[in-house]
């Protein structure tokens, strides 16, 4: 182990460590060591003193996980108008309510969506929402990971909510935090051609990150075409808004040009399969996009749409929806699916994240491999991906500090949160 600050340094002895890496190494038994945020060792045991050491015993260190897309604050709307289309579904339901929430719904919705993202090892999140300052105090609270951006939508008189997002994308980066900022325009059915080219330029002057919904569903595909004559990756290449640095949400219906396109641009696309599946919109072609190059992450979308802000469910998804797509058992695997959730999502939000190796950020989790539904290891990369729940997760670490601690996040009430939570739902939607 390289010479480390020792009394700083933190530790933590599993029977498993799976790194994540593009090798597949997995240390059975192995330990990962950090100090000042960063990882200073993988591999087997070393027990070199520390100034902590967690010892697991039969349990597994990963990478942890990155949500690359999402709403947080609908937490509050869990189980609100299920069971509906997309456009039914935000048209007359989702929208209206959403009119209604303040600034302090969104961070408490936040927090309550921060509190069930770390019990499941995640690190980091994307954010697309009303009150972006309330996103990123609700954020910093937590110790969460998170790239923040008003959701953006209208035509020319939006300027000033393009100026706004700008303006606290720049603060973010002042501060150097955890947290940062980005330019977030909704969908192509919401952004009018003013404001597409507004966001556009704003992104190239200020070398700002891009996250849209594109491509979810066949009823958007349709109202693209016939207002722009081309599909929802077309237009977005159209009007500037497919670039190296953006991230596109859920990615269902393409054609091999748009797939082409998206290569082309160095644009990631986040796969939502739970989201996909219960609004309805069908399958993503996952492979067809990595095997032309795309970087693709993973990510829940919203609590309203998806219910749990599970990266395991995610996981699992992923990967039998690409079989059963190919009718290939072996087409997309565990390693496969654990790579979108860690490593894909990192790359595409452009993080340090997603994989257990000296110097890279200690973003890790771990979880108990003492239960039934996880005993016996055959495979390690099989029993975390199709076996593990968050339930199992005991610890979550972000940039080295441990958030989550033997079951218990450390950095606010989850309590309080979840009385407010409630207070806050039962008042916003009707029983």
């Amino acid at each position: 182990m390289p010479e480390v600050n020792r009394a700083a340094a933190t530790s933590v002895v599993a029977s498993h460590v799976v790194t994540g890496d593009e090798a597949g190494t997995v240390w059975t038994p192995g330990e990962v060591v950090w100090a000042d945020g960063v990882i200073q060792y993988v591999g087997p045991p070393a027990r070199g003193p520390v100034g902590r050491r967690i010892e697991m015993g039969e349990g597994v260190v990963f990478p942890g996980f990155v949500n690359g897309h999402g709403h947080a604050a609908m937490s509050l709307l869990r189980g609100f108008a299920d069971d509906s289309r997309l456009m039914p579904w935000l048209t007359e339901h989702i929208w209206p309510i959403e009119n209604r929430l303040t600034p302090e719904d969104v961070e408490v919705g936040t927090l309550l969506a921060a509190a069930e993202m770390l019990h499941a090892g995640v690190v980091g999140f994307a954010d697309m929402y009303y009150f972006p300052g309330a996103v990123v105090r609700a954020a910093e609270t937590s110790g969460l990971r998170a790239m923040v951006g008003r959701g953006l939508a209208g035509g020319a008189g939006a300027q000033a909510a393009v100026e706004e997002a700008v303006a606290l994308a720049a603060e973010l980066a002042g501060r150097g935090g955890r947290v940062a900022g980005w330019l977030a325009p909704h969908a192509p059915y919401t952004v009018e051609p003013p404001l597409a080219a507004m966001i556009a330029e704003a992104a190239q002057r200020h070398g700002l990150a891009i996250h849209i919904h594109l491509a979810e569903s066949e009823e958007e595909g349709q109202q693209v075409r016939d207002r722009a004559g081309v599909s929802p990756i077309g237009w977005a290449d159209e009007v500037g808004l497919l670039t190296g640095r953006t991230v596109v949400a859920h990615g269902v219906y393409l054609t091999e040009p748009d797939i082409a396109r998206l290569a082309r641009s160095g644009a990631a696309v986040i796969h939502c399969p739970t989201s996909n599946l219960k609004l309805g919109n069908g399958v993503a072609p996952v492979i067809a996009l990595e095997r032309a190059g795309v970087t693709v992450g993973l990510g829940t979308d919203g609590p309203a749409s998806t219910n749990r802000l599970d990266p395991f469910q995610e996981m699992r998804l992923a990967a039998w929806l690409q079989k059963s797509a190919t009718g290939d058992p072996a087409a997309f695997s565990a390693r496969d699916a654990l790579r979108l959730a860690t490593r894909g999502s990192a790359r595409a939000l452009g993080w340090d994240s997603g994989v257990l190796a000296v110097g890279h950020w200690a973003d890790l989790a771990v979880a108990s491999w003492w239960a039934p539904h996880v005993v016996p290891h055959a495979d390690p990369l099989s029993t975390l991906v199709y076996a593990t729940t968050p339930g199992d997760v005991r610890y979550t670490v972000v940039g080295g500090q441990v958030v989550v601690d033997d079951g218990v996040i450390t950095t606010f009430d989850e309590g309080a949160v979840l009385r407010e939570s409630m207070n806050r739902a039962r008042a916003l939607t009707p029983s």
